[in-house]
C-alpha cells in the first residue's frame, strides 16, 4: 500500500513538472529597425541551457522550466539582454529587441556577456564577427570582412595581395562562400587588397574553419556563410562614406509595414582621381617586368610610364516581404566588377658605343576585368514553433577576361632599316555559371533533440580559353555538370553536459558517375560551467577547382575548371579536430588541434610544356597532401579594452609524383608560425583606438639555380633556367603593425565618424616575391616588396 502511494505521488509530481514546462518561441531583432538577428543565443539563466535563432532570427525553446524563468539573449556586437517571463508574455510569440554595443564607457563596462567583435565559442571551429564593429579596425581603404577574418587563428593573415582565406592549410578556392545562398567564386577587389563584400549590406558572418556540419558541402576546407541585411521595417535609414580610394552609400526603406528594401553600393574613383594611396598600391602591384629589365641594361632610354586606368564597383539590393508572422519572402541581388587597363605606347632610344643608335617603338593593349553576379530568391516559413523550412533558388556567375595585344618594332633610323617587327597576343577567358535549388528543414523534437535535413541540386557550366598569338591554344574547355545531394543531421543532449552532433551527406556527381558519402560528427562536453572539451570529424568533397597561374604580376589570372576525372579529379579531405576552452564573463582561452588528409589535389604549369603541339594533359598534375597544426586564442570580450591574441603552429605538405623526385614538399602557403594581436581601446563614446599586429614565418618558393645553354643539332644554342627543388627555399619572415583612430560625433540627428588608418606603421619591407635577372653576371637578385607605410583617411555618416 505504501509503495502504491509513493508511486502515485511520484507520478503526480512528474505530471506537475511536465505541465509546468512550456515552449517559448519568438524572434530577436535590432531595436529601431526591426532587422532580425540570425544565430543569436537564447539561454535559460537558471539551467544555463538554451538555443539559437535560425537564419531569419526565429527561435523555439521547448521545456522551459516555468513561465517565470529568465532568458538571457546575446548576439555579437550587441548589448545582451535579460528577459523575465510571465504568463502574459508567453501567450504569444516573443519579440526581443537588442541594442548595438555603443563605444560608451558606461555601457561597455556593464555588458558582462557581450562580445564586441568576435564570438568564437559557440561550437568547434566556428566564429562569428560583428560587421557593425569592423569599421573600428585598421584597413587600407574599405571596411573589410575577409581581412578581419584573416586576423583569426588558423586563417593566414600575411597575404597582402589576396583577401581570400587560407584556412588550416586550405586555399581560397577550397572555401565555400555563400551570400544569401549565392555561391561567390572570387572574393577579391582591388587586386586582392580588400574583399568584394560591402559591410553595409551584410548583417551576419559565420566562419566554419573545419568540421562543418552536413548542411554544407562541395568544398574541402571551410565555409563562410554571409547573411545580407533585410533592411529596416520601421523607419528610413541610410548612410554614406568616402576614403582616399572609394565612396559608398546605402539606403533602407520600409514599405507598408510588411516589406523593406535595401540598396548598398561602392565605387572607387581611382579612374578619375589617383590618390597617393592608389599610386602606392599600383606602383607596388603593377610592375612591368620587361620595363624593369630594360631599365637595368639600357642607357639614355626614354620610357613612357604606365598610368593604369582602374576602377571597381559593387552593389547589393534586397527586397524582403513578410506576408504573415510565419513567412518571409526575399529576393537578393549582387553585382561586382573590377576593371584594369594598362594599355600604353612607348618609344625607346638605345645608345651604345660602336653601334648605331637603335629605336624601339611599341603599342600595347592590356586589359583585364573580373567580377561576380548573383541572384537568389528565398521563402522561409515557420510551420510551427518546432518546425521551420527554407526554400531557395539561386544563380551566380563569375567572369574573368584578360586580353593583351602588343606590336613591337626595332629599327636603326640612320640606316633606315628594320631589325624586327611583330605582333604578340595573349587572351584568357573564364566564365563560371551555376543555378541551385535548395530546401533546408529544422525540426526541434525536444529541448534535447534537433533534426536538420534537406536537399540540393546544382547545375554548373564552365568555359575556359587560353590562346597565345591567335594560333596557339594552350587550353580550351567547355564543361557542364550536375551535382545533387541530400543531408540529415541530428543534434542531441544525452546529458546536461554533453552535446552530440551526427550527420551524413550523400552526393551524386554526374560527370564521374559517383555516389559520395560524407559522414560528419562533433561533440562538446562541459567539464564545468567554464571548461569544455570538443572535437569533430568529417569527410568532404569538392567538384570545382580554381587553377592558379604562376605569373604573379598580371592581375586576376586564375581560372576555374570542373572535376572531370581526367585533367582534374574530384578532390576530398578528412578533418580530425580536438580542442578545449575556458570561458568566463570577460575572457576566453581556446585551443584546437587539427589534422587534414587531402587527396585529388591539382596543379597546372606551363613549365613542362615540350612543344607548340603539346597535349593539355601534360599541364595538369594530380597529388595529395597533409595539413596539420594547433591554434591558440586568448580573447578579452568586454570592457573598455577588448581584443585578442592568437598563435598558430601549422604545416601543409603536398606530394606530386612528378615534382621533387616524388618526395613531399611544402605547399606555397605553408607557414610554420603565425602570431597575431588585435587591440581596441574606447576612451568614451567618441574616441576609439585600434591596432593589429601580424607576424608570419617565411613562405616557400622554388628558387632558380642557374642559366644553362644547350646546343641543338642545327648548331643553335637554347638558353633555359634551371629550377631547384620544388618550394625548397623560403622568403624572409613577414610582419607589420597597423593602427587606426576614430572620432565619432553627431551632426544633427545623424552620426558621423572620421578615421585615420595607417597600414604598415613602421614601414616594414615585406617580400612579395624574388626576381632573378640572369642576363647579369653575377646574377642580379631583386626582392619585390609589398606595401610600405600607407595612411588613409575616411569619413562616414549614418542617419
Amino acid at each position: 500500500m505504501i509503495k502504491k502511494k509513493l508511486l502515485l505521488i511520484a507520478l503526480l509530481l512528474w505530471q506537475v513538472n511536465a505541465w509546468a514546462q512550456i515552449t517559448v518561441s519568438g524572434t530577436v531583432k535590432e531595436n529601431g529597425s526591426g532587422e532580425t538577428l540570425p544565430f543569436a543565443n537564447i539561454i535559460i539563466k537558471s539551467i544555463n541551457k538554451g538555443t539559437s535563432t535560425n537564419v531569419d532570427g526565429f527561435f523555439s525553446l521547448p521545456d522551459v522550466p516555468s513561465d517565470t524563468s529568465t532568458l538571457v539573449i546575446s548576439y555579437v556586437g550587441y548589448m545582451p539582454k535579460e528577459l523575465k517571463l510571465n504568463s502574459e508574455l508567453i501567450k504569444g510569440r516573443l519579440e526581443i529587441l537588442l541594442e548595438p554595443i555603443s563605444t560608451s564607457l558606461e555601457e561597455v563596462v556593464i555588458s558582462a556577456n557581450s562580445n564586441k567583435f568576435l564570438n568564437s565559442s559557440k561550437r568547434i571551429s566556428q566564429a562569428t564577427i560583428s560587421t557593425k564593429q569592423l569599421s573600428l579596425l585598421p584597413s587600407i581603404g574599405e571596411v573589410d570582412i575577409f581581412r578581419s577574418l584573416q586576423l583569426l587563428p588558423g586563417v593566414s593573415g600575411t597575404n597582402e595581395n589576396s583577401s581570400g582565406l587560407f584556412v588550416r592549410g586550405g586555399t581560397p578556392d577550397q572555401n565555400l562562400v555563400l551570400l544569401d545562398g549565392m555561391t561567390v567564386y572570387k572574393v577579391d577587389h582591388f587586386f586582392g587588397f580588400f574583399s568584394a563584400f560591402n559591410a553595409n549590406a551584410i548583417k551576419d558572418v559565420q566562419l566554419y574553419k573545419g568540421g562543418f556540419p552536413a548542411k554544407y558541402g562541395g568544398r574541402t576546407s571551410s565555409v563562410v556563410d554571409l547573411t545580407g541585411k533585410t533592411g529596416s521595417f520601421e523607419e528610413i535609414k541610410g548612410g554614406a562614406g568616402i576614403n582616399l580610394l572609394s565612396a559608398n552609400a546605402y539606403l533602407e526603406i520600409p514599405l507598408f509595414n510588411k516589406a523593406s528594401f535595401l540598396i548598398a553600393g561602392r565605387r572607387s574613383y581611382t579612374d578619375i582621381i589617383k590618390s597617393g594611396v592608389f599610386n602606392s598600391i599600383t606602383d607596388n602591384l603593377l610592375q612591368d617586368d620587361d620595363n624593369a629589365t630594360l631599365n637595368r641594361n639600357l642607357q639614355n632610354t626614354e620610357i613612357n610610364e604606365v598610368e593604369p586606368d582602374f576602377f571597381f564597383f559593387d552593389w547589393n539590393s534586397k527586397l524582403s516581404y513578410r506576408p504573415s508572422e510565419k513567412d518571409l519572402i526575399s529576393i537578393s541581388l549582387y553585382n561586382g566588377k573590377d576593371f584594369l587597363d594598362e594599355s600604353r605606347d612607348f618609344n625607346r632610344s638605345i645608345e651604345r658605343r660602336n653601334i648605331p643608335n637603335r629605336l624601339i617603338i611599341g603599342d600595347i593593349t592590356d586589359k583585364t576585368d573580373w567580377g561576380n553576379r548573383g541572384i537568389s530568391g528565398k521563402w522561409s516559413r515557420q510551420w510551427s514553433p518546432k518546425f521551420y523550412s527554407n526554400f531557395l533558388v539561386a544563380g551566380s556567375e563569375y567572369f574573368s577576361q584578360y586580353d593583351r595585344n602588343a606590336f613591337l618594332e626595332a629599327s636603326i633610323p640612320s640606316e633606315d632599316s628594320i631589325l624586327f617587327s611583330g605582333n604578340f597576343s595573349s587572351f584568357e577567358d573564364n566564365n563560371v555559371q551555376d543555378i541551385s535549388i535548395r530546401l533546408d528543414n529544422e525540426w526541434q523534437l525536444s529541448s534535447k533533440h534537433k533534426l536538420e535535413f534537406g536537399a540540393l541540386f546544382t547545375r554548373s557550366n564552365i568555359n575556359y580559353s587560353n590562346i597565345r598569338n591567335d594560333t596557339i591554344t594552350i587550353l580550351e574547355r567547355k564543361q557542364e555538370a550536375d551535382y545533387s545531394s541530400f543531408y540529415l543531421s541530428s543534434t542531441r543532449n544525452p546529458t546536461d553536459r554533453l552535446t552530440l552532433s551526427t550527420g551524413m551527406r550523400i552526393s551524386y556527381y554526374q560527370p564521374t558517375d559517383q555516389f559520395l558519402y560524407s559522414p560528419r560528427f562533433s561533440f562538446s562536453y562541459d567539464i564545468t560551467n567554464k571548461i569544455k572539451i570538443k572535437g569533430a570529424y568529417g569527410k568532404y568533397y569538392q567538384f570545382v577547382n580554381r587553377i592558379i597561374n604562376e605569373n604573379v604580376s598580371e592581375g586576376s589570372r586564375d581560372f576555374w575548371l570542373l572535376a572531370d576525372g581526367e585533367l582534374v579529379d574530384v578532390s576530398s579531405s578528412k578533418h580530425y579536430i580536438l580542442g578545449a576552452s575556458y570561458e568566463n564573463s570577460g575572457w576566453l582561452f581556446d585551443i584546437e588541434g587539427y589534422y587534414k588528409d587531402l587527396s585529388g589535389l591539382s596543379e597546372f604549369s606551363l613549365r613542362f610544356r615540350r612543344a607548340q603541339d603539346f597535349n593539355p594533359d601534360e599541364l595538369f598534375f594530380i597529388g595529395d597532401g597533409v595539413a596539420k597544426g594547433i591554434e591558440f586564442l586568448l580573447q578579452k570580450k568586454q570592457g573598455q579594452y577588448t581584443g585578442w591574441i592568437s598563435y598558430t603552429l601549422g604545416s601543409v605538405r603536398h606530394n606530386f609524383e612528378v615534382f621533387n623526385d616524388g618526395q613531399d614538399f611544402p605547399a606555397l602557403h605553408d607557414q610554420l608560425h603565425e602570431f597575431k594581436m588585435v587591440h581596441s581601446y574606447a576612451i568614451n563614446d567618441r574616441w576609439n583606438f585600434s591596432s593589429t599586429f601580424v607576424y608570419g614565418s617565411g613562405k616557400p618558393f622554388s628558387e632558380p639555380d642557374g642559366l644553362y645553354s644547350l646546343t641543338l643539332l642545327d648548331g643553335r644554342e637554347l638558353d633555359y633556367i634551371g629550377i631547384g627543388s620544388k618550394n625548397g627555399s623560403r622568403l624572409p619572415a613577414y610582419h607589420r603593425l597597423d593602427f587606426s583612430i576614430h572620432h565619432k560625433f553627431p551632426i544633427g540627428k545623424a552620426k558621423a565618424d572620421i578615421g585615420l588608418s595607417i597600414f604598415n606603421f613602421y614601414n616594414r619591407k615585406n617580400t612579395w616575391y624574388i626576381e632573378y635577372d640572369f642576363t647579369q653576371d653575377p646574377v642580379l637578385i631583386t626582392e619585390i616588396n609589398y606595401l610600405g607605410f600607407t595612411p588613409n583617411l575616411s569619413f562616414n555618416i549614418d542617419f
